[in-house]
């Protein structure tokens, strides 16, 4: 055997190593959603950016699955089975439906839900501290507080404000509880309108005018689905809009008090990052986003507030933070 054949042997060898090495130290993750929205993917991205600063990057040491259900749940289920097939190091399910399709599916890979309204209702956790299994994650309840704070300087007497939502959402009927109490506490009636289906949120919509102030439009992707048709009657009628993300305000709703959902995406990915480095999933406490991500975002659409015939107060616009023209 000559020296350089040698050498071409030593040198394979040490590729084939550094290769396997590479392998070993590679992660998987595994992603999905129920539909894709702003507020959605903005989470999404918060996750990835919160694993490439703990050193993960998608397509160099982390291999990243990721799956869009495009609102079908039957697909969202084959879309956990093949998860739990695949065996990836940590499953990050965004929305509600989402998480329990995943959680139903496996009881062994670790899950790190984001975007879950009320996790404890969604029957996903049994408790916030350690909550125990292979669960945990990132609550995305809406500052109801603020937003009602809100509300009512943009409503001057604000006493009765119309809810649309899907009833079987457990997120939804979280949200409707919330509301309910804040808004007892402010002596604001809330007046539901269900819409089991997005076909049915136009009907919805038009029940409740005439009988309330304005409307609120949660983080149900149900309803969401439907904005535009709900804001346009909304202008239609001289009726303020308000939604619980302000993605919503983008699309033609007057305002909201909301949640940065990058930031969302951030505190999940760094329970996740915690889980690849070792950490059992069960010792991570869950937790609501509004406790942890130190700002909030104040979203105002002006033009939807010129054909609402409604004046945005300033002191809502002096704490803005986007202001849509």
């Amino acid at each position: 055997m000559n020296n350089s054949f040698k050498t071409a042997l030593v040198s394979f060898a040490l590729a084939a190593v550094a290769t396997t090495a590479v392998a070993q130290d590679s992660k998987s993750i595994a992603i999905a959603t129920i539909v894709e929205v702003p507020a959605l993917t903005e989470t999404r991205d918060g996750i990835l950016a919160a694993l490439a600063d703990r050193g993960y990057v998608e397509g160099e040491n982390l291999n990243v699955d990721y799956q869009n259900a495009n609102g079908n749940m039957p697909t969202q289920q084959q879309i956990a089975k093949k998860f739990v097939g695949d065996a990836p190091d940590v499953i990050i399910p965004i929305t509600t439906p989402t998480s329990q399709a995943m959680a139903a599916a496996t009881s062994d890979i670790p899950i790190v839900f984001a975007t879950v309204t009320d996790p404890i209702k969604a029957s996903l956790i049994t408790q916030y501290e350690k909550p125990g299994a292979n669960v945990t994650g990132v609550s995305d309840a809406a500052p109801i507080a603020a937003q009602m704070d809100m509300f009512e300087e943009i409503v001057p007497g604000l006493s009765k404000i119309g809810f649309i939502y899907n009833p079987g959402l457990d997120n939804a009927l979280a949200t409707l509880g919330w509301i309910k109490e804040e808004g007892e506490k402010r002596g604001i009636t809330v007046v539901e309108s269900p819409a089991p289906t997005t076909n049915e949120v136009i009907l919805a919509t038009k029940k409740l005018i005439g009988e309330v102030d304005a409307i609120y439009v949660p983080n149900d992707t149900t309803i969401v689905a439907a904005l535009e048709a709900i804001v346009k009657i909304g202008q239609d009628v001289d009726m303020p809009i308000f939604t619980g993300e302000t993605g919503g305000v983008e699309r033609g709703a007057l305002a909201s008090v909301g949640l940065d959902y990058v930031a969302v995406g951030r505190v999940a990915g760094d329970m996740a990052a915690d889980i690849l480095e070792g950490k059992s999933v069960s010792e991570i406490d869950a937790v609501i986003a509004y406790n942890v991500v130190d700002h909030f975002k104040v979203v105002v659409n002006l033009g939807a507030a010129e054909r609402m015939a409604v004046k945005i107060p300033e002191s809502v616009m002096s704490r803005a933070t986007q202001v849509i023209e």
